[in-house]
């Protein structure tokens, strides 16, 4: 919470960003990977993934990463409404699952959004494209910063 220069009382939420090295074109079986990683520490998980091809590619994914193993999630929808699974795909702006934690699985979410989780962790390649994810979570940092210490 702080004050801002006018008295009025302004929440601001600044989510930690984790780049993760993407090491190959193939997002599915890393994101598989952190998230069986972070369901076996108890985070609760919103995955944004825009394209509906890719979140069925990846729920799909999912189901079949590793022999005999399964990481527990929903491929959300609407109707859907609030739900308990641990893992949530999702293709809107929302947070279903009351997560904590936000993990990008194509392209950019849209900053407000990503603001309101504690955590957002992000697989950035070493192409021009990475270039480009890295420059965008570098510039969203600096404009929360300077959004929640009343310096915009």
């Amino acid at each position: 919470m702080a004050i801002s220069r006018h008295g009025a009382v302004v929440f601001q939420i600044v989510a930690r960003i984790e780049l993760h090295d993407l090491r190959s074109p193939k997002r599915a079986k890393q994101l598989a990977a952190l998230l069986h990683e972070l369901h076996e520490q108890g985070v609760r998980v919103v995955v944004w993934v825009a394209d509906e091809g890719r979140r069925q590619i990846l729920d799909d994914y999912l189901w079949t990463y590793e022999k005999l193993s399964f990481v527990p999630h929903v491929l959300w929808s609407p109707a859907l409404g609030d739900v308990e699974d641990p893992i949530v795909l999702v293709g809107d702006e929302v947070n279903p699952n009351k997560a904590s934690t936000l993990v990008v699985g194509d392209e950019l979410p849209g900053g407000p959004w990503a603001a309101t989780f504690k955590i957002v962790h992000d697989l950035v390649g070493a192409d021009e494209e990475g270039a480009a994810r890295r420059a965008f979570w570098d510039r969203w940092r600096r404009d929360s910063e300077d959004i929640s210490t009343g310096d915009s």
